[in-house]
């Protein structure tokens, strides 16, 4: 990424620097040709004043005159031709005439080179001029040393190379500056993760490694969203992990039971009756089914966190509740108990979600009321819509009339295998599982004491489904 990016900062500056350079150094090539040229044309006017036309018509040059065109292979020159007849300078001496390139230095410039007499570069500048009376034509054609200007052409050359290979280092080190400087923050970010992945090193160090403080360390303002992302996702993965912990300790505590009463059984007689170990054997098989189930509704219930556009169909949740009722009120006929489900007049409670989750919770929960219930069990089923802010929420009340809970009962329940009374069948599993599968789905579970029959008040709250979004029924 660092390479990408300096090479996209350097590649147009380049371009753009040669540019620039090729562009100053036509104008300053320009400039000095430009003065060069002007000096020429102002001695051709010179020599052009000094011209004049013989008694016979000849072109000669008026006497008297001495300037840099007089001495002897001086560097300034000139050549006139009238017709036939060549008139030149002293300076040339014998030299009839310089060899010139026909091709101009420049499109703008008329000017020429030019080898002197001593081999020496000039640069030759042509005018027409008209002399006497009648006038005649006359070709001048001027000539001056030219090694400065070449120097001086060479000396621009050398500075804007010099200036270009500086300007190109200066660049390059202010892109590099400026990449480490910009991906600093993803360094720290990058460092952060490695430090996660494999912390060893603060391990050793004799510090404990806070994954959610690291996650909300500052990398900088860029990163903020991303860092946000990778904290939620590491918080999802933790919660996956420790549910997946979590049935494996429920399923390892659930299997333990009818495998002691097997050992049990054995050690005390060496013949078990068959219909003990086929009982306990269903009951284990029944387990293992069920945390099956478990397993895959959590990596459905995962992939939909991941992917809302695969997540299940909105659940009728009176209608699951009436058949889980239905089911309980056969498990638990011989209490002859009264089961009555009270749904708020005018909604259609919905909830998004694996169905199979939302009846192991309401068997869990219901079957523990029908376990201590006296008399009679009630639930209360209700849709309370939502705003901008929060959005709507399935609440679910289910009320019994037995001995309910102590305060530190209640503040104690939920635990993992934890069981006030052994006197009733259970593991001590339901309600714990019921917690985590509802937490799981963003909801909230709370226990209390029932207003309406005095005995345990367990409170349901699940995320609900909008009202546009509730299917259309047939």
């Amino acid at each position: 990424m660092a390479t990408r990016i300096v090479l996209l900062a350097l590649l147009p500056l380049l371009a753009l620097g040669m540019a620039g350079g090729l562009w100053l150094r036509g104008q300053m090539q320009q400039a000095l040709w430009g003065g060069f040229d002007q000096a020429l044309q102002d001695k051709a006017q010179r020599v052009a004043a000094r011209l004049q036309l013989g008694p016979r018509t000849d072109l000669q040059e008026a006497p008297g005159t001495a300037d840099e065109f007089s001495a002897i292979y001086s560097g300034w020159y000139w050549r006139a031709t009238l017709n036939e007849q060549v008139l030149r300078s002293r300076s040339l001496w014998d030299m009839d005439n310089l060899p010139t390139e026909a091709r101009p230095v420049s499109d703008s410039m008329p000017l020429h080179r030019a080898l002197g007499p001593m081999q020496e570069p000039l640069l030759a500048r042509t005018v027409d001029l008209s002399v006497g009376e009648p006038p005649q034509p006359v070709r001048l054609t001027v000539y001056g040393p030219a090694a400065a200007t070449w120097a001086s052409l060479q000396r621009i050359d050398q500075t804007l190379a010099l200036a270009g290979a500086a300007l190109v280092l200066l660049a390059v080190a202010l892109c590099w500056l400026q990449v480490r400087v910009g991906l600093a923050p993803l360094r720290r970010l990058e460092a952060l993760l490695a430090t996660i992945r494999n912390p060893g090193s603060a391990a050793q160090e004799g510090a404990l490694v806070d994954v959610q403080a690291m996650l909300a360390a500052p990398t900088g303002r860029d990163l903020q969203p991303l860092q946000a992302e990778l904290a939620s996702l590491w918080e999802h993965n933790a919660r996956v992990v420790a549910r997946a912990r979590a049935h494996a300790s429920d399923l390892n505590h659930a299997l333990k039971k009818p495998l002691a009463l097997l050992s049990a059984q054995a050690s005390s007689d060496a013949a078990v009756p068959a219909a003990d170990v086929q009982r306990q054997v269903q009951a284990m098989a029944q387990v293992i089914d069920r945390y099956q189930a478990r397993t895959f509704s959590d990596a459905l219930h995962m992939q939909a966190a991941m992917h809302p556009a695969t997540a299940a169909q909105p659940v009728d949740v009176a209608q699951c509740v009436a058949e889980v009722v239905r089911m309980m009120e056969r498990l638990h006929a011989d209490q002859s108990l009264e089961w009555t489900l009270q749904v708020q007049d005018g909604t259609t409670p919905l909830w998004r979600g694996e169905r199979t989750d939302l009846e192991e919770v309401l068997g869990n929960l219901l079957d523990n009321a029908g376990k201590w219930a006296a008399s009679a069990v009630h639930i209360g089923l209700a849709m309370e819509e939502g705003d901008a802010a929060q959005p709507p929420h399935v609440v679910l009340q289910i009320e019994d009339d037995g001995p309910g809970m102590a305060p530190h009962q209640l503040q104690a329940a939920g635990q993992r295998g934890l069981r006030f009374d052994d006197s009733v069948q259970g593991s001590g599993l339901g309600l714990h599982i019921a917690t985590q599968m509802v937490q799981a789905y963003g909801g909230d579970l709370s226990l209390g004491k029932s207003a309406l029959l005095k005995g345990l008040s367990v409170r349901v709250v699940l995320p609900g489904v909008q009202a546009a979004q509730r299917p259309r029924k047939a």
